[in-house]
């Protein structure tokens, strides 16, 4: 799938999860399309690589799982997961562990059941309050996430804004949203009949200045 496939498939799903979350459409779409690989892991609309977990639906999730090849990384040796690949785990030269098993992840009957999931996380979650408080700017909302600790890569906010700037871009070519114009037309009326008051009045003001002189 290209870039503007994806964007142009989960925009809608995205904006609307915005709608109920306030969780902003562009930071959105960007971290799905650094999980899923712009969409090309994305098995049962897994968009954002969520696990089971605690089980608990922050406003998508309807129950459903599916079991999944991952790498995880641990400073122990005993993790347990539903399978573990022979010859797992493998101790590295830092000391970690490396374990490559299937898991548990959530399953999605839509692509916008699981945008609004990962948006109730977010929104709901202690860590990311400062975030939310800047959802109206959705680049300082990402720094802000990062912050939060949402990513260990020290480099995440500056890659999660570079591709948040890539889909603005796509959202514009293809005109998928649209400006309110009626934001600009009406105060552009309202000056325009302003200016047009006060030149009649000024042009009035003449008029009796000239009949004045008259009589």
């Amino acid at each position: 799938m290209s870039k503007e496939s994806f964007v142009q498939k989960y925009y809608k799903h995205a904006k609307k999860a915005e709608h109920k979350t306030g969780v902003p459409v562009l930071f959105a779409l960007a971290q799905s399309a650094l999980e899923s690989g712009w969409g090309k892991r994305s098995p049962n609309n897994m968009l954002f690589g969520m696990k089971q977990g605690s089980g608990r639906d922050y406003g998508g999730w309807k129950g459903d799982k599916q079991l999944i090849s991952t790498t995880e990384y641990s400073k122990k040796s005993s993790l347990k997961f539903p399978y573990i690949f022979p010859g797992y785990p493998q101790k590295s030269s830092s000391g970690t562990w490396k374990y490559k098993v299937k898991a548990y992840f959530r399953a999605y009957p839509t692509p916008f059941h699981s945008f609004m999931d990962w948006a109730g996380l977010l929104s709901k979650a202690s860590r990311y309050q400062n975030a939310m408080q800047n959802k109206q700017d959705p680049y300082r909302f990402a720094e802000e996430v990062a912050k939060a600790g949402y990513a260990t890569a020290p480099s995440y906010a500056d890659k999660v804004k570079g591709v948040m700037n890539d889909i603005e871009k796509i959202v514009i070519t293809k005109g998928l949203t649209k400006k309110n114009y009626w934001k600009i037309i009406i105060p552009t009326a309202i000056v325009l009949l302003g200016t047009s008051l006060i030149i009649y009045g000024m042009a009035g003001n003449k008029n009796k200045e000239l009949s004045k002189v008259k009589i």
